[in-house]
């Protein structure tokens, strides 16, 4: 597998962390994390929607926006559903898929490494929950605690941060002063009167490799992100916005 398809691979999983039935388990691995632009790099190389017709190896899939894909599958393909590995066989029509590979917008094919049908109650809950108890983005600038962040539905949203804050970076503690525009960063956190208030704050950079636990100046100790997930690493790419 080319270099740039296994890094395309391993964004689309670290994907899943914020969908257990997404396939945590092919995360299990202590892979490196995404790189910068990965948020591109994962959307000009994957598909989602609803399976309308599996057909020997090929798997018809029509997408949120309605085209519908043929995602084609072979011996180095890799199924998951609900932290187990599946076959093709066990994708059924109805099912939500999220699809991974070298995607053809005008063919409307996508040669797929990775297929994970998507538990649609989770998938719909953090697609709700998106902007108020998590978020991810750009830093597109900084005013004494507050973050503006540009997210991937191109929405802007401030995060404020504050002494109970927790920050980090791979494995490292890091403090607010060690944030810098252009970083990517994912958090958890609540709405707090319209405002975004982090309770955990995660950069996520080259070679990123997820765990770490900090505070606001170095002084807190808050779980990240991930923590949830049981895998020690942030979540990537959140879902767009329809």
């Amino acid at each position: 597998m080319k270099r740039s398809m296994r890094r395309i691979l391993l964004v689309g999983c670290l994907v899943t962390l914020i969908f257990p039935a997404f396939s945590p388990a092919l995360l299990a691995q202590d892979e490196p994390q995404q790189e910068r632009g990965m948020m591109g790099d994962f959307a000009a190389h994957s598909i989602r929607g609803t399976v309308s017709a599996v057909t020997g190896n090929e798997i018809s899939v029509k997408t949120e926006e309605g085209d519908v894909f043929k995602v084609e599958t072979g011996p180095n393909t890799r199924f998951r559903k609900d932290r187990e590995q599946i076959k093709v066989s066990d994708v059924h029509a109805g099912d939500m898929v999220m699809a991974i590979g070298d995607r053809d917008d005008k063919a409307k094919t996508v040669g797929a490494v990775l297929v994970a049908v998507i538990d649609r109650t989770q998938y719909d809950k953090m697609r709700a929950d998106f902007g108020k108890t998590w978020t991810a983005g750009k830093v597109i600038s900084m005013k004494d605690l507050t973050i503006t962040i540009e997210r991937p539905d191109k929405v802007t949203q401030t995060i404020t941060v504050d002494e109970n804050t927790s920050f980090r970076r791979r494995r490292e503690d890091i403090t607010l002063a060690d944030i810098k525009l252009g970083d990517n960063l994912t958090a958890r956190g609540a709405l707090q009167s319209g405002n975004f208030v982090a309770s955990t704050l995660t950069v996520i950079e080259p070679g990123q490799r997820g765990g770490g636990r900090g505070g606001f100046g170095g002084m807190g100790t808050g779980q990240g992100p991930g923590a949830d997930s049981g895998s020690g690493q942030a979540p990537a790419a959140p879902p767009q916005s329809q």
